[in-house]
């Protein structure tokens, strides 16, 4: 599974990161996101979701967000799969000490990204 070193300068999961930061932002794809992460109560994905891709892969190529991996990826059913086939380094799914800060659940990047 091939996933990007670390969030890009304009992720979505970054908390310095607003809406018009990211190209051709959507707010309706934004929400439609949520089913890739827990919700309010902590629960899901659902088995089957699709992933978070990041917004600079392309069409046909998507990859997963690093932001997205390193904050909830453990909770979608597809990563942890994909993590004990040993088709992806666990180390993903923690940021690095380098890394900028990150919000904690897509709820808080749902906020954001509506408020900006």
């Amino acid at each position: 599974m091939k996933t990007p070193g670390k969030p890009c300068a304009s992720c979505p999961w970054r908390r310095a990161a607003a809406a018009g930061d990211i190209p051709n932002f959507s707010l309706e794809l934004a929400e439609k996101l949520a089913a890739t992460c827990p919700d309010h109560r902590g629960m899901g994905p659902d088995f089957g979701a699709s992933m978070f891709a990041c917004h600079q892969s392309r069409e046909g190529e998507e990859f997963a967000c690093a932001g997205w991996l390193a904050k909830v990826g453990h909770c979608h059913p597809a990563v942890r799969f994909a993590v004990a086939s040993g088709r992806l380094d666990p180390a993903v799914l923690a940021p690095d000490d380098d890394w900028p800060e990150l919000h904690d659940s897509y709820v808080e990047v749902l906020d954001k990204l509506r408020a900006s």
